[in-house]
């Protein structure tokens, strides 16, 4: 007669998440010991080799440490991940913390997150207090913080801003605790940060594989309320199998090794096959289910075929140039674990992103050893299935979902695999017919990578596609995003009239988002309509008063208007808001016109010549400080700085501007500055 059996009690391949805490055995010393670190350190680095279960220990295993009584706990953030934001639409964005905020705060629209830093994110929340009426601290993680260091090269600016970021936050929020979770083979590309986080409150704790009396209690506690039990010594004889190992060399000679500790992935999938196969009236879990149903070899053989079968998809390789690169480079002559350095494109003439794609998969692991990245087995378990077990599931790997090729499209683009990110993302689009959504999520993400690459006519052609798909469904901030990413791009074809127009169909489906407003009010300027950005930067102040990127514009367009001494006094408020913001040298060269305008000449040269001296190949910069001269009488320096304006192009000069610059020019020199 059968029970109750509940749920499938082993998560297998994927990660604990927070509602899965019932269900987390086994970690019970680590969660006492990490949330004491956790609790009386500003900074945590929690590290461990893939798989070895540290999402699932922030996720789950922390829960049940901190009750809402005793500490704010946010969502488990990652500062990269698929958003619904395109890249072109929020340009003064940091992609990192964006794709955090969103990630520790899901419930907020985009626009209500977007332009923020990490501590005006925390300004903005309200204090949540104990019984006593005591503030709580905030316990917060980013996971698979390895991410930041296998993305773009170009993108390494925005890296360092989001980790200014953190720290500024660390300092500023005296109740944030952070924790930082890293794959222990990029736990040296975060060293060198970790000073610049937090200089004394910080620690480390490593997170190894289960402990045998820690894996038998992860094996046993999930069935506990599901009906069915192990039998006597039976878990205890699946630990034990999990971590023993023949090794058989070349000559025949057998060695049997048994390891100190259990790798968490390994048991789990070990465990859910064995529950998947179990007859459903079985109660008690015998030694003989265990032997029927619960072949190691059978299981782990089984689980690396699918992992190639599921690689050699994902990056369009053959199953057995796969399956004999693994057996031919990770196993030695003797049958042990051979190990293999990652070169600067290719691991053991595969591509790196392949070997990558096996550590993720949980059949290599990584270390950091000698100022280079090694990769091996994850486990000498892998080594007879591997070298020669192979066996593809009973179940064949399941037809490609869309939503499953736009995630392997995102894998591969944090690889910097670009063609193959396109084609995954083009399958993605093509399975996805009739699913709105997914259709559309598909053609932001052909908008973001075309955009990337600098394909700009692809990229409004994407984005407004996607734009259109989600009209359709009436998801409103979706398309504003869409036509802001559309209106970007634009701008940066130097099509300013058209940009406005998206722009503007943008703000008005995102009237709330004040760092869009201050693009339309950017494009408008470009577009050379100045005393319209200047009423929509006001429009931005009139709520937000300290919004820089506002009135830095709203300075510049006065300066531009001839409003001198009102864009003074907006660049006077900027100096004392963020005085690193007001000493750009743009900045200072607008303060040094608006100084000429108001006759205060010998303060406008002295602004000028430290702006020229800061950036003296900027076109901007040459330009005001050419008028700054002419105003001083300085006829040769004025005529140098305006005609080696004009010829700039980073950045050019905008069309109004060229204008007012030519006129000069020609009153200086009575002559055709293109002559």
């Amino acid at each position: 007669m059968s029970g109750p059996v509940r749920r499938a009690p082993y998560v297998g391949l994927r990660s604990y998440q927070a509602d899965d805490a019932d269900l987390f055995f086994g970690r019970r010393d680590d969660s006492y010991r990490l949330a004491a670190l956790w609790s009386s350190h500003r900074l945590v680095v929690l590290y461990g080799a893939s798989g070895v279960g540290k999402t699932s220990l922030v996720a789950a295993g922390m829960r049940a440490q901190f009750p809402d009584e005793a500490a704010e706990m946010l969502p488990v953030g990652r500062a990269f991940q698929a958003s619904q934001v395109p890249t072109a639409a929020l340009p003064r964005h940091n992609p990192y913390t964006f794709a955090l905020l969103s990630s520790w705060s899901p419930t907020d629209p985009p626009h209500h997150l977007s332009g923020l830093s990490i501590a005006e994110f925390f300004s903005q929340r309200s204090d949540r207090t104990d019984p006593y009426g005591d503030p709580l601290p905030i316990l917060a993680v980013i996971d698979r913080f390895e991410e930041l260091f296998r993305d773009f090269p170009h993108r390494q600016q925005y890296r360092e801003q989001f980790i200014d970021d953190l720290a500024e936050a660390i300092s500023a929020v005296p109740l944030l605790r952070l924790l930082i979770s890293v794959r222990e083979d990029s736990l040296a590309s975060l060293l060198p940060y970790e000073s610049r986080l937090s200089r004394d409150s910080r620690t480390r704790f490593e997170l190894r594989p289960l402990q045998v009396p820690e894996a038998i209690e992860a094996a046993t506690g999930p069935l506990r309320g599901t009906g069915r039990s192990f039998g006597a010594g039976v878990a205890e004889r699946l630990v034990d199998d999990v971590r023993t190992t023949a090794f058989t060399d070349r000559t025949g000679e057998t060695t049997v090794v048994r390891a100190d500790r259990v790798e968490a992935v390994q048991l789990q999938v070990v465990c859910s096959a064995l529950w998947d196969a179990l007859p459903p009236d079985t109660m008690v879990i015998t030694g003989e289910h265990l032997q029927s149903y619960g072949d190691l070899n059978r299981i782990l053989a089984e689980f690396c075929g699918r992992a190639v079968a599921y690689v050699a998809r994902d990056h369009g390789l053959p199953e057995s140039a796969l399956r004999d690169w693994l057996g031919r480079t990770f196993i030695t002559e003797l049958g042990t674990r051979n190990t293999v350095y990652e070169g600067a494109s290719r691991t053991a003439g595969m591509p790196n992103a392949v070997a990558h794609a096996f550590v993720d998969r949980h059949i290599l692991k990584a270390e950091w050893r000698s100022g280079s990245r090694w990769f091996e087995l994850a486990h000498d378990r892998l080594i007879e299935p591997v070298r020669g077990g192979w066996r593809r599931s009973e179940t064949e790997l399941p037809d490609g979902r869309s939503v499953d090729y736009l995630r392997a499209a995102e894998a591969a683009l944090a690889d910097g695999e670009l063609d193959l990110a396109r084609k995954h993302a083009l399958e993605a689009v093509r399975l996805a017919e009739g699913d709105l959504r997914a259709q559309a999520e598909g053609e932001s993400f052909l908008g973001d990578l075309a955009f990337q690459t600098e394909k700009y006519e692809e990229a409004a052609r994407r984005y407004r596609r996607g734009a259109e798909l989600y009209e359709l469904m009436q998801d409103s901030t979706a398309v504003g995003m869409l036509l802001a990413a559309v209106g970007q791009v634009l701008l940066r074809e130097g099509r300013h009239d058209e940009a406005v127009v998206d722009l503007e169909g943008a703000v008005a489906r995102l009237q709330g988002d004040r760092t869009l407003r201050t693009e339309l009010a950017d494009a408008l300027w470009q577009a050379g309509q100045l005393r319209s950005a200047e009423g929509v930067y006001a429009s931005v102040l009139s709520y937000a008063p300290d919004a820089v990127e506002a009135l830095a514009g709203r300075g510049e367009v006065r300066v531009e208007l001839g409003e001198f001494a009102a864009a003074l006094e907006d660049l006077d408020i900027l100096a004392r808001l963020k005085p690193a913001a007001a000493g750009q040298p743009v900045l200072r060269a607008a303060r040094a016109r608006a100084l000429a305008g108001l006759d205060r000449l010998a303060d406008a040269q002295a602004e000028a010549d430290a702006a020229f001296e800061a950036a003296p190949a900027d076109p901007v910069v040459q330009w005001r400080a050419g008028i700054v001269a002419a105003l001083t009488g300085d006829r040769t320096r004025a005529v140098a700085l305006l005609t080696s304006a004009l010829r700039g192009a980073d950045p050019p000069l905008m069309p109004h501007r060229r204008t007012e610059a030519r006129r000069l020019l020609e009153d200086l020199t009575s002559i055709d500055p293109d002559g």
